[in-house]
């Protein structure tokens, strides 16, 4: 004899007591309000095993599919506070909470019902059934073997790489990008909620209602400290994309670091990211202004969307970017050990490394006060000699060296000069910018200036020029249509094709715009119909030989009569 092991849901023995695969105990009793061991849902389709974990909106259990043979998670609306489980296992609610309970219940359908349709979101569960019974609502999700993402990062010494951390994160964000695309959220993102799949995978747990992870609502929120952005502490505050962008980054900030960042009321006084020195040397300029900018205490300065935040983990941030973010939060040295996660940096005392932290950075502050007023204080602060002043892995000696002047020059050619020097790191905006006096393709502007004094090794930032923003429409009559497509795309016009008749342009040839006319002035990327000459409508040719026989006949006919008269 065998029968199901509610641990596991995997086929054990009868004379079991203890599972073989998960040392379940089969004595073992679920007590109200929870669902009872062995409870059949849809009929039987659904039998569900032990509670894996509960919060203050729904309760998760292993279950096991019988249809499919399939272990499978089913999420059961519960709602604590709101409501109790009878003996016969209907949810009964307390009677002046049942306008409560019901919006909510709608709110849960919805949501998942959202987020079933996300099936190309490779971070989100995979939602394959939903349905009601019992006064309530189930979700049923697939069930994937799954390890502590925590337990990952310590195993990886502490902390990971960006080489190592961005295959893994960048999925991630597409999730949670595509979740406010479809207008639900996540805002509980956190190490805990963040699983690794065997082939490498994150996968995003716990996905709750808005009104479960903010104070002042129906439910009991469920907040995690360093995680959760300021506004979810306030229950006036509007929760939007910028606040899982927060929690994203929080995590982020974990993985390259090895701890989270401090709760919110520590940052309401001090809104400074501690990292270590030996981390800080190692993470590109670009991901350090990211996380920076995604953990933002003040929601209106953080990073608002996860395009803007996709675009800054990519590549070094543009040079107007680096001027204008004037508010971000300091990135500061936490000189502490590295392969201590969670340690922080010691108030109150002094040592050797923090004195001359403080001499390095009054030093930096002499370089580049021209900027501090007009420009953003951390584009010099996550340069390396603002990091440190030891020579690096490459021999760099922290000399000081002269800023050439890049402006007006052409990309390839600042790019070819940059391989030949170890004096400095060229690093190109992600976005370019317009400029009238510059043409495309060269050298716009530059971080820091042009002549001013900085320590080898530093990092350039140059953005190229578009060229002008407003753009010409050259003359296209009579030309071929590759001929065209070639000019417009020289100009950054998209174009789009129609056909019509003429009697002058030959066929296959350009007749001209279709809403324009050769000179106007369109904005760069601007679509711009052209239209293609079909030939010399023939059809107007026979509908005129019809007409020329049909009076011809006509003629003809009247001269029989005429004819026929004669004749009488």
């Amino acid at each position: 004899m065998s029968r199901i092991c509610y641990g596991c849901m995997r086929i054990i023995g009868d004379d079991d007591d203890q599972c073989p695969h998960c040392g379940f105990d089969r004595n073992i009793r679920q007590s109200l309000p929870f669902l009872p061991l062995g409870e059949k849902l849809q009929n039987g389709k659904y039998i569900i095993g032990k509670k894996l974990g509960s919060n203050n909106e729904s309760t998760r259990y292993i279950a096991l599919d019988a249809s499919r043979e399939a272990r499978v998670i089913v999420r059961e609306f519960l709602p604590n506070g709101l409501c109790s489980r009878s003996k016969d296992g209907e949810i009964k609610v307390r009677e002046e909470k049942v306008a409560v309970y019901k919006r909510l219940l709608n709110k849960f359908l919805d949501y998942n019902r959202t987020l079933a349709r996300l099936k190309d979101c490779s971070a989100a569960c995979n939602v394959v059934d939903i349905f009601t019974e019992h006064n309530t609502a189930y979700v049923v999700e697939e069930k994937e073997e799954l390890s502590s993402f925590s337990e990952y990062v310590k195993q990886r010494g502490g902390h990971l790489d960006w080489d190592d951390a961005k295959p893994l994160f960048m999925p991630l964000l597409a999730t949670l990008e595509s979740m406010h695309k479809n207008g639900i959220s996540h805002y509980g993102v956190g190490p805990g909620n963040v699983k690794i799949t065997k082939d490498g995978r994150l996968k995003l747990q716990n996905f709750s209602i808005a009104d479960m992870r903010k104070v002042g609502t129906d439910l009991r929120p469920m907040l995690i400290s360093g995680c959760c952005a300021p506004e979810q502490y306030d229950k006036y505050s509007i929760l939007d994309e910028s606040t899982d962008i927060y929690g994203f980054t929080a995590v982020l900030f974990f993985a390259l670091t090895g701890s989270v960042p401090d709760d919110v009321e520590k940052r309401k006084n001090d809104n400074k990211l501690m990292i270590s020195s030996n981390i800080n040397k190692k993470l590109p300029s670009h991901v350090k202004a990211a996380l920076a900018g995604g953990l933002q205490f003040d929601q209106e300065k953080r990073i608002g969307s996860f395009d803007e935040l996709r675009a800054k983990l990519s590549a070094a941030p543009s040079v107007k970017a680096i001027r204008q973010e004037m508010a971000q939060p300091d990135i500061d040295d936490d000189d502490d050990d590295d392969n201590v996660p969670n340690k922080k940096k010691k108030s109150g005392g002094s040592s050797l490394p923090g004195i001359i932290s403080c001499i390095v950075s009054l030093v930096l502050f002499v370089i580049i006060g021209t900027y501090w007023l007009q420009g953003n204080p951390f584009a010099a602060m996550f340069s390396p000699s603002a990091v440190s002043s030891d020579s690096d892995a490459d021999g760099v000696t922290g000399e000081s060296v002269t800023v050439p002047n890049f402006v007006g020059v052409k990309y390839e050619e600042a790019a070819e000069k940059s391989e030949k020097t170890s004096d400095y790191q060229l690093l190109k905006a992600v976005e370019e910018e317009f400029s009238n006096e510059v043409p495309e393709g060269y050298i716009a502007s530059q971080f820091p200036e042009a002549y001013s004094e900085e320590t080898q090794g530093y990092s350039l930032y140059i953005t190229v020029s578009k060229g002008a923003k407003m753009r010409q429409l050259p003359e296209i009559q009579g030309k071929t249509v590759d001929q065209t497509a070639q000019l417009l795309g020289d100009e950054s016009f998209v174009t789009t094709q129609t056909f019509e008749y003429s009697d002058s342009v030959k066929k296959g040839l350009v007749i001209g715009y279709d809403a324009h006319n050769a000179g106007d002035k369109l904005e760069y990327g601007s679509p711009v119909e052209i239209k293609v000459s079909l030939g010399v409508d023939t059809s107007k040719d026979s509908d005129s030989d019809k007409n020329k026989k049909k009076k011809s006949s006509d003629s003809d006919s009247a001269e029989e009569e005429t004819s026929d008269t004669d004749s009488e």
